[in-house]
């Protein structure tokens, strides 16, 4: 390290000097304050020792730059998240993504999720003594037949027995036995319309009467007229046809099961399976293609706990993606 030592008048002045050579570089070591005879009189006068440091170079502060929100993306997201058909996709995006416009994320959600949930149309409420649940075979028919009848009885404490039309499979038949006997409920079993007919006066004394059908195709020419000799035997008694789906199909699926059933003039629709999906994207959409209302929703085989009326709050809570809280919208009850 090498030193260099200045002189002046003072102190301040003898770093000014040094600083004007050397700028900020300087660093003073040692001062020495001392006098200097000239003739009759003396003068002040201080002596720096000081070293040079390199100067360092001011630290730029990085400005972090915020990622700009791209809403196509965003969207894209959301309704593969969702599980929205492809075939709904452009429809949706030239919705919610207007040219002359730019939204932020929040915006954009929320109209997503409106788009989602209006028009949905929700009705638990059983109006007419028989309920009759049609749909294809797998969807858990039975099984939501039972655990609709729980509910109705303890629920609402009203009279309920079951009717099955699905005799002529031995597993099928064996379900709804096991189910009845093990919750204690009154069980029917309907081989053909002469049988049905025999039955009709016992089944006037309960307050609702639930039907389970065979799950047919449009190919199943037989079983559907099997089913509408059936159905013929009501045609003076109140009833209602539920659709009864399954969360997991697809959705153009659902709307061939929608056309396929609704020549008996559906009332409402019933969605089992909740738990096999991550989406519900195509049960929305569809309920409200079909213009039918969501009656129950069934998430698992649990009897009767995995059954729960149709409502917004347990729907929002299946939605995914949002940064949103959506129970904000639809607390639940």
């Amino acid at each position: 390290m090498e030193f260099l030592t200045l002189e002046a008048e003072d102190y301040e002045r003898a770093l000014r000097e040094a600083r004007t050579t050397w700028g900020s570089a300087v660093r003073v070591h040692t001062r020495k304050d001392f006098q200097v005879k000239k003739g009759m009189h003396s003068e002040k006068r201080c002596r720096i020792t000081f070293f040079l440091v390199e100067e360092q170079k001011p630290i730029e502060e990085k400005v972090v730059e915020e990622p700009v929100f791209n809403a196509e993306v965003h969207l894209s997201y959301l309704i593969e998240q969702n599980e929205i058909p492809t075939t709904k996709v452009e429809q949706i995006k030239s919705m919610l993504l207007p040219e002359e416009k730019l939204l932020g994320q929040s915006e954009l959600e929320i109209q997503f999720f409106q788009f989602l949930l209006e028009g949905l149309q929700f009705e638990d409420a059983i109006q007419h003594q028989y309920v009759v649940l049609v749909g294809p075979a797998g969807v858990g028919k039975t099984t939501s037949l039972v655990k609709l009848a729980i509910h109705l009885r303890a629920q609402e404490g009203k009279k309920v027995a079951l009717l099955s039309f699905d005799v002529h499979r031995p597993g099928a038949l064996e379900q709804v036995r096991f189910f009845a006997k093990e919750y204690s409920l009154p069980l029917y079993e309907a081989t053909d319309a002469e049988t049905l007919s025999e039955m009709l006066d016992d089944l006037e004394t309960y307050d609702h009467v639930l039907v389970d059908t065979i799950g047919h195709s449009s190919k199943d020419v037989m079983l559907r007229d099997s089913l509408s000799d059936l159905f013929s035997s009501f045609d003076d008694k109140e009833r209602e046809y539920t659709l009864v789906v399954s969360a997991s199909s697809k959705f153009a699926d659902l709307l061939s099961q929608f056309e396929l059933f609704n020549e008996y003039q559906l009332k409402k629709i019933l969605v089992t399976k909740l738990d096999e999906t991550q989406g519900i994207g195509n049960i929305l959409l569809f309920a409200k293609e079909a213009g039918l209302p969501l009656s129950f929703l069934a998430d698992g085989q649990g009897v009767p706990e995995d059954f729960h009326r149709a409502d917004a709050s347990v729907l929002v809570s299946r939605l995914r993606g949002f940064s949103l809280e959506l129970d904000q919208f639809f607390p639940s009850l």
